[in-house]
């Protein structure tokens, strides 16, 4: 993953639901690279899916979401876009990663 992208984690029906979610989805900044990504994945029959941050962050705002999994992948992306928020925010140690609290 680079910096910069968010990684979330999807099941079969999930990813299946929300590439036929994004033919529905009105068109932004990024559909494109939204629709190849969802399609590579589906191809290599990956469990997951990495889209910069603020492609991902133009995509949750527009999808729809018409069934349940679609809805959970919203929340997921949602989710993982707050995270990264957060750790982006959060000091860094010597490594340049973000300080975790304990």
């Amino acid at each position: 993953m680079q910096r910069g992208e968010i990684r979330i984690g999807l099941s079969r029906a999930e990813l299946t639901a929300v590439r036929e979610a994004v033919e529905l989805t009105p068109n932004f900044e990024g559909r494109l690279d939204v629709r190849d990504t969802l399609r590579a994945a589906m191809k290599a029959r990956s469990n997951g899916v990495a889209l910069e941050r603020a492609v991902a962050e133009r995509f949750v705002k527009r999808l729809a979401a018409i069934d349940l999994p679609t809805a959970l992948v919203k929340v997921k992306l949602l989710r993982a876009i707050r995270d990264f928020d957060r750790d982006e925010l959060a000091p860094s140690d010597d490594t340049g990663r973000p300080a975790r609290a304990a």
